[in-house]
């Protein structure tokens, strides 16, 4: 019989997977400062970009609100909003100024778990690995109820939408590493 660590040291995520989940956060977020910050390369194309996301996210019906594609009326959208707003509060984090279902805000929330996932194997000890194994449950749980669904249509919506070769890219990145994401930890564990 398998113990408890080397079965669940199996599904954990990799350094590569927080540092991407970062990535996306940032790629899908308000091209300002803190994005030409990671993608110095597109500060030339500043306005194009700008333009680009406001076509995109603020004038049209492109929402990056994740319960605008899990919830089929203003009820569940309040309770999914709720479950969101419990997992960030049980890690200790709120949003600012957005409601919790941004998907930014969701990315960000998948970078910190692995975060934690990899702070608590730091330490030696069944408080560490029984630290370590909470954050896994809840990632996969967040990953399979509130993300892994809405990013994909996002990103589908964003692949048949979008005349910007920089989100076009994005979009399909973020396609494959949910993919990814789901084969490693998703729904089939």
């Amino acid at each position: 019989m398998m113990s408890k660590k080397m079965y669940t040291a199996s599904v954990f995520p990799d350094r590569e997977s927080m540092l991407k989940y970062k990535l996306f956060a940032a790629a899908f977020s308000y091209p300002d400062e803190a994005f030409f910050k990671t993608f110095p390369d597109l500060k030339n194309q500043a306005d194009n970009i700008i333009a680009e996301y406001d076509r995109l996210f603020r004038a049209g019906e492109l929402w990056l609100y994740a319960t605008e594609y899990l919830a089929n009326n203003e009820f569940e959208k309040s309770n999914y909003l709720s479950d969101i707003s419990g997992f960030y509060k049980a890690f200790g984090v709120e949003p600012d100024r957005e409601r919790p279902d941004l998907l930014t805000n969701e990315l960000e929330f998948m970078h910190l778990l692995i975060f934690k996932i990899f702070y608590a194997q730091q330490g030696t000890g069944i408080k560490q690995n029984n630290n370590a194994i909470v954050c896994l449950n809840a990632l996969m749980t967040f990953f399979n109820e509130y993300l892994y669904a809405p990013a994909k249509k996002i990103s589908v919506a964003v692949l048949s939408q979008s005349q910007h070769d920089f989100y076009k890219i994005m979009a399909q990145e973020l396609i494959e590493f949910m993919e990814y994401q789901n084969e490693s930890f998703g729904k089939n564990i």
